[in-house]
């Protein structure tokens, strides 16, 4: 268990003379060694080294993949937006006071957990935090981790798609626009075919912002309907024939 670190001022950044403070190393304040920095932490972790906190996920954990077009996929969806868009701290309230202590002292204690690598709490470790920067303080961090609303959960709760599909925003994109002009029949476009460039007042064809939004909304509202008549005829249900307005005729 790490000791507590002091809720003052660090002594770690009082102990920097002008020179170590503009090469961002920072000293031990007790044997004026200078700390290791983050990857020399890393280096230095063996095969026999333990972790310092282990959370095991029980026998229930059922993980399932969900596959797009399936039956469950809109349910699904629909459940992890649901709690996504929460705070974790708003999912329980605290009902007694044994309970609000309780949730105090876990965010206290949070206050002095790293949150990353970058987070000014592994000074209470020993170690220099990746890319430290004068003025780092333990206790201090604004990473949201610390914050009560997020209960030391740090990173996000989905990953982002590129970790588990290799692919970036503009490849998912580039496939959204694929199936799109596949489901409604229509040509792939050519990139290079159209120049954009932004509409500026004077231009002959400006219009104001309340007719550009009229005309968004109705663009929007005809992508809508074709697409439902696109679904429709790919599943063999009737069309439900849409208007511009996205009403059925």
């Amino acid at each position: 268990m790490a000791r507590r670190a002091p809720r003052g001022p660090s002594r770690l950044s009082a102990a920097l003379t002008p020179g170590q403070r503009r090469r961002r190393r920072r000293l031990d304040p007790d044997t004026g060694e200078v700390l290791p920095n983050w990857d020399q932490a890393l280096d230095a972790i063996g095969d026999r080294d333990d972790p310092l906190h282990v959370a095991r996920i029980g026998a229930r954990f059922d993980a399932q993949g969900v596959l797009a077009g399936s039956r469950d996929a809109s349910r699904c969806i629909g459940y992890l937006t649901k709690y996504l868009t929460k705070h974790l701290g708003h999912c329980h309230q605290a009902d007694t006071g044994n309970q609000a202590a309780h949730a105090a002292r876990l965010a206290d204690a949070l206050r002095y957990e790293p949150c990353s690598p970058t987070c000014a709490n592994w000074l209470r470790y020993g170690i220099q935090p990746r890319n430290a920067r004068p003025g780092l303080r333990p206790g201090a961090c604004k990473g949201k981790a610390h914050r009560r609303e997020y209960l030391g959960y740090a990173g996000r709760r989905v990953l982002v798609s590129r970790k588990w599909s290799g692919k970036t925003l503009a490849d998912h994109r580039a496939d959204r626009r694929t199936w799109l002009t596949s489901a409604l029949g229509l040509p792939a476009t050519d990139p290079s075919r159209y120049t954009w460039e932004p509409v500026k007042p004077g231009d002959p064809d400006h219009m104001p912002n309340g007719q550009r939004l009229l005309h968004v909304v109705a663009d929007r509202q005809k992508w809508h309907a074709a697409l439902t008549n696109a679904r429709a005829r790919a599943s063999g249900e009737t069309s439900p024939n849409l208007s511009a307005a996205g009403t059925a005729a």
